[in-house]
């Protein structure tokens, strides 16, 4: 029969819950690990319509699991981590959650026999030289968050070969969409924007050249087809999550304005962040050669993740 559970860690999280709906039917019990860091004043609200007999939810953080104590489990899908702006003001926090909780998954993989994907970030690469930006370019962190998930990363491939460790990672691009962080101090452009488009507020603040701020924005489906794409082969490989496709805060702009039949009037201050690229563009050709495809367009994507704002917000 084999083993049928998985842990899948930030299981209540953003692009966790939907990829708990995706593989709920291969699993006979998921155990959603989340110490809450990103959820906000509801921390159940990506998961309350998940069956409770079957996802088994874990107030914890993961470095303090104790991940021997759970039983038959095949598979655990590393999605737990706190956000790159809130580890550049809380560097200490930012490493227990990343680094210790990255070791703490991957020697309990490593020593059990356990298949391990990891969601890494496209904020591994630093100053990229070409683009799109290939996974066998160079990766020279400037972010404690980009720091600790390439170290994570570097441990994995260091299991598999003292431990014979299965692993697939993928190196995620801008993800956006239904779910996405919307409470607290560290929400992204595309959630706050819409959302006070919403309240009547068409003003947009922008930091630094609207023209030369380029982000590879890719929905969250697509992200999630691209984790079940790795882990249907495990084949130890990192994989870009991304479009290809650049766009830059000027279109995104435009096309909000286009897709919601309005006139933004956007104000522009000077960058006041060096924790973020100015511009990534990831390459997908190794992800497309597995049979992916980025199959939701940023027009539709940007309606989806409205249509949602305005079903969640002030009822």
């Amino acid at each position: 029969m084999g083993r049928k559970n998985a842990i899948i860690t930030g299981g209540a999280g953003f692009i966790a819950s939907h990829l708990a709906e995706k593989i709920a039917s291969i699993y006979d019990k998921i155990y959603l690990i989340d110490n809450f860091a990103r959820t906000g004043l509801n921390p159940y609200r990506n998961i309350s319509h998940l069956d409770a007999k079957k996802f088994i939810l874990i107030e914890k953080e993961v470095s303090e699991v104790d991940f021997d104590t759970f039983k038959n489990i095949e598979a655990v899908y590393h999605l737990a981590a706190t956000r790159i702006n809130r580890c550049a003001k809380n560097p200490k926090e930012g490493h227990i959650m990343l680094a210790n909780a990255g070791f703490n998954v991957v020697d309990y993989c490593g020593r059990n026999n356990i298949k391990l994907f990891f969601a890494s970030t496209a904020s591994v690469y630093n100053n990229p030289k070409r683009f799109p930006i290939e996974e066998s370019d160079p990766c020279e962190p400037h972010t404690i968050y980009g720091s600790a998930k390439y170290y994570t990363e570097n441990l994995i491939r260091t299991y598999a070969k003292s431990h014979n460790l299965k692993y697939a990672i993928c190196r995620f691009f801008s993800v956006y969409g239904v779910r996405m962080d919307c409470e607290g101090a560290y929400t992204e452009i595309i959630f706050n924007w819409l959302n006070q488009i919403k309240q009547g507020n068409n003003e947009v603040t922008v930091y630094g050249n609207p023209d030369e701020k380029i982000l590879d924005l890719v929905y969250v489906d697509d992200v999630v087809n691209a984790i079940i794409k790795v882990t249907e082969k495990w084949d130890n490989d990192v994989y870009n999550v991304s479009t290809e496709t650049g766009v830059s805060i000027t279109n995104l702009i435009k096309t909000i304005e286009e897709i919601l039949d309005i006139k933004l009037n956007v104000r522009i201050f000077p960058e006041n962040r060096t924790d973020i690229e100015n511009k990534r563009i990831g390459s997908i050709k190794k992800l497309k050669e597995l049979g992916w495809l980025d199959e939701v367009n940023l027009k539709r994507g940007l309606l989806k993740t409205w249509d949602w704002i305005n079903d969640i917000k002030n009822k």
